[in-house]
């Protein structure tokens, strides 16, 4: 039986394609930083890693988690299409 696929952390692409992983975002990006390397400016290098190991996008995030029946851990649910951070833990 396949696990259903879940969000378990964000992610960030760097310029170079690689994807540094956090807590939330802005832990990506301070490691980013630290590694004298730059986050791409692209609207989709934010996003999460999944529990198949997968990038997804912030849109694609909220619908596997939607999908699998978990709520939004945000006091005001899901919004706007996107899943945040917030919306983990």
């Amino acid at each position: 039986m396949e696990k259903k696929e879940i969000v378990i952390c964000a992610a960030v692409k760097a310029v170079s394609g690689k994807i540094f992983r956090g807590h939330r975002h802005s832990d990506c990006y301070a490691v980013i930083h630290d590694n004298k390397l730059k986050a791409s400016l692209h609207i989709n290098a934010e996003g999460f890693i999944t529990s198949h190991n997968r990038f997804v996008t912030r849109e694609e995030g909220q619908k596997l988690q939607i999908k699998a029946g978990i709520k939004s851990a945000d006091k005001d649910g899901y919004s706007n299409g996107m899943l945040f951070s917030e919306d983990l833990y």
